[in-house]
């Protein structure tokens, strides 16, 4: 004989005697009331039931007929997630276009698509001439150094026989030479080519040896593209080579704007790619970025995966998937299946499984509190259920139709779930007001453009998403042959001005043997100098060179290869779209850097609204993406100007306080300007009112704890608060929180 289930709580909740004691034989009624498309009707014999107990008993045919299944309530890790479609990118500094410094003609070929390549390892070869310019410039400069140097050997040996100005003249052309010769050989350097070659061709002279200009890779990575073939002649601006380092991919996430308010940076993400759906790849939120897309609207959020060393990559750049972005730590807790709950307007509640025999069984409907949710199961936070008990899963909604209500009245679990609040209804003031879009701004002095004031190619990139840097910090550089020659022109005007000074102060130290004539024209000659000088100076400046790279090219004689592009203010980087490698072009904008510490809220103003706003109004702000936000601020200036296609005003409000967190700039707004505030009238919050179609209602509580929807006529109303005219009674207790899980349960009376 198959002994019947009794759960370890038994005896909180004793078996009845005899079945026929739980209360009335359902019979036909029960089928009508129930049966409908997508349920099972409920049995016309066999079952028993006592609404007010909420007690149903089956016999073992009709629990067959409904095929009723029941499963044990348990412990569970329930996680609550945001989901959100994620693309998969190579990092910044991973991801590199290859070009040449100087225009040519390809010659050699030395890496195929696909191949894995070293960082410095070259790639091709090409034949310049605007090398083979720069060989003879060194070739000529090597060749003027060795004569210029035996010529003032030569002078200082004659003694008395050189007159002291031919002496100083060769000294000077001597060191004219040996700097034209410095430079020469930087330019070769810069350009990639060895020392031992400009040596030896100094050496030997030789023009007839034809060097080639190698085209090196900058990272390490994978050759993914390769556009070129043996004679094609390309440019400097041109994309030889694309270099991918498929090591570490970052996951790009597009949040809705209502979402991003919940996450931050640790949380887990769980991330299932198209190209691996039965794979779940885990990895956490690594920055969230402080800007939303202005045409999308959606919020970006990074996170990091790696692949192993000695392994084919398996996430790759340009993958996609779907990624969950879990907002608390999965805790074990009370749990039931999902399809255990049920829903009855504003009740949930489930099906314990009493007992359980071949002949019958017996179910007790028990109120519960929920929590987190996912696709399988339902935290209980509150309500008479334990570990062990067996709820109904298969059958649940069915038996549910022996308990539907005919009157509105809410069980102490069901207020907790849907965050009932009434208060009694009294006198607010409703203030005259105007509604306008918003949107979250950055003030011009608090928002900067990074660019280049030369051209070149991007060499490096120091940040990453949503980094935060300050005024000066370095954030990228760039290759540039402008900034090469700008350097090797202050070196000359350099050692030109310290000739012409020695010079100068040689006439002075000669007293009357100098002609005033000759004094004066060194004089002139040694203040161009400086004036020239000290333009180039101030131009290495304006271009970001600080004082110690300028010291360090001035003693060491050695160029600073690249351009640093600085951050002009303090703040936080958003808006870069370039690849290493990527031609830049002068003044383009490379990266944004935004100060969020304080921020405008721009608001959008109709025409037929402009005689009624002013500047010192107060606005109340709130954000679209959070409900929680809200602020006041006051309108400080307007654009004065109608757009031509949106036909509206521009208004900026400033905010009385600074928020807690700083509000990602594009966010949207809701702004209410307040325009009057007259008499107190009874009135009720705004969110109290449900409608329904064209009219208004409210759900007031009788002193039965019943509720009753009651119609109501509404006058003036602003973002607060909506006048009462008729319908309602000061005093008289509302739901003011709840209330559309309230309509719905109203909608669900029977």
């Amino acid at each position: 004989m198959r002994l019947p289930y009794i759960p370890h709580e038994i005896k909180k909740r004793p078996v009845p005697a005899a079945l026929s004691a739980l209360g009335i034989l359902l019979t036909a009624a029960a089928t009508w009331l129930w049966a409908h498309e997508g349920h099972t009707p409920l049995p016309t014999r066999g079952a028993q039931v006592d609404v007010a107990k909420g007690r149903v008993i089956l016999s073992g045919e009709a629990r067959d007929a409904l095929g009723v299944q029941s499963a044990e309530v348990g412990p569970r890790a329930i996680e609550e997630s945001i989901f959100a479609y994620a693309t998969l990118t190579t990092p910044w500094h991973q991801h590199a276009y290859v070009t040449a410094r100087l225009p040519g003609r390809i010659d050699k070929f030395h890496v195929q698509p696909g191949q894995t390549v070293a960082a410095g390892q070259i790639l091709a070869e090409l034949q310049s001439l605007q090398l083979k310019d720069l060989q003879l410039e060194a070739v000529n400069a090597h060749n003027d150094l060795r004569l210029s140097e035996k010529i003032a050997e030569q002078m200082e040996a004659a003694g008395q026989s050189v007159s002291r100005r031919q002496l100083e003249e060769a000294r000077s052309k001597y060191e004219q030479d040996r700097e034209s010769h410095r430079i020469a050989r930087l330019k070769w350097l810069s350009l990639g080519l060895s020392i031992e070659e400009f040596d030896k061709l100094a050496r030997e002279s030789d023009l007839k040896r034809i060097p080639l200009l190698p085209i090196r890779s900058p990272i390490g990575g994978v050759a993914v593209h390769a556009d070129l073939s043996i004679g094609k002649v390309v440019e400097t601006a041109e994309h030889l080579f694309e270099i991918v380092d498929p090591s570490t991919v970052w996951v790009k996430i597009g949040v809705l704007e209502q979402d991003l308010h919940r996450i931050e940076p640790g949380q887990p993400v769980k991330l299932r790619l198209t190209a691996y759906p039965d794979e779940e790849i885990e990895s956490e939120v690594w920055v969230k970025e402080p800007s939303l897309d202005p045409r999308t609207h959606l919020g970006t959020v990074w996170a990091k995966l790696a692949n192993p060393p000695g392994a084919a990559p398996r996430p790759l750049p340009g993958m996609n998937g779907l990624a969950r972005v879990v907002l608390s730590s999965p805790k074990e807790k009370l749990a039931v299946p999902a399809d255990a709950l049920i829903s009855e307007g504003a009740e949930q509640y489930v099906l314990i499984e009493e007992t359980a025999t071949a002949a019958a069984s017996q179910y007790q409907k028990q109120n519960v509190v929920v929590g987190r949710r996912t696709t399988d199961f339902v935290e209980i936070v509150a309500g008479n259920i334990y570990p062990g008990d067996r709820v109904v899963t298969r059958g649940s909604h069915e038996l549910a139709g022996f308990f539907v209500q005919n009157v509105l009245k809410l069980s102490p679990e069901a207020a907790t779930n849907i965050r009932l609040h009434v208060e009694p209804a009294g006198r607010h003031v409703v203030e005259d007001v105007i509604e306008l879009d918003g949107m979250v701004d950055v003030p011009p002095d608090r928002r900067a453009d990074v660019s280049s004031q030369l051209a070149g190619t991007l060499q490096h990139i120091h940040v990453t998403p949503g980094q935060t840097v300050r005024a000066g910090d370095v954030l990228a550089e760039i290759a540039s042959l402008d900034l090469q020659n700008l350097e090797l022109d202050f070196l000359r005007a350099d050692l030109d001005s310290r000739l012409r000074k020695d010079v100068l102060e040689r006439l002075r130290a000669a007293g009357n043997s100098t002609a005033r004539r000759e004094l004066l024209e060194a004089d002139s000659l040694h203040q161009a100098a400086l004036n020239r000088r000290e333009s180039l100076l101030q131009k290495l400046d304006a271009i970001g060179l600080n004082a110690g790279q300028i010291e360090q090219l001035l003693q060491d004689k050695k160029v600073v290869e690249t351009l640093p592009l600085r951050a002009p203010i303090g703040g936080t980087v958003i808006q870069f779209n370039k690849v290493l490698g990527q031609s830049v072009k002068a003044e383009e904008p490379i990266f944004a850097v935004h100060d969020l510490t304080h921020v405008w809220i721009q608001g959008y103003l109709f025409e037929h609204d402009v005689a009624r706003v002013r500047t010192d109004q107060n606005v109340r702000v709130r954000l679209v993406a959070d409900p929680r936000f809200l602020a006041e601020g006051t309108i400080v200036r307007s654009g004065h100007t109608f757009g031509a296609e949106d036909r509206t005003l521009s208004v900026w409000i400033e905010l009385k306080e600074a928020p807690k967190q700083p509000l990602p700039y594009n966010l949207l707004a809701r702004l209410t300007v307040t325009l009057g505030r007259p008499r107190p009238v009874l009135a009720v919050p705004f969110e109290a009112l449900v409608h329904d179609g064209l009219r208004s209602y409210l759900f007031v509580r009788r002193p039965d704890e019943t509720f009753e929807r009651r119609l109501v006529e509404t006058g003036r109303a602003d973002d607060r608060f909506v006048e009462i005219t008729s319908g309602l009674k000061a005093g008289e207790s509302i739901a003011v929180r709840g209330t559309a899980e309230l309509q719905t349960a109203y909608a669900s009376l029977r």
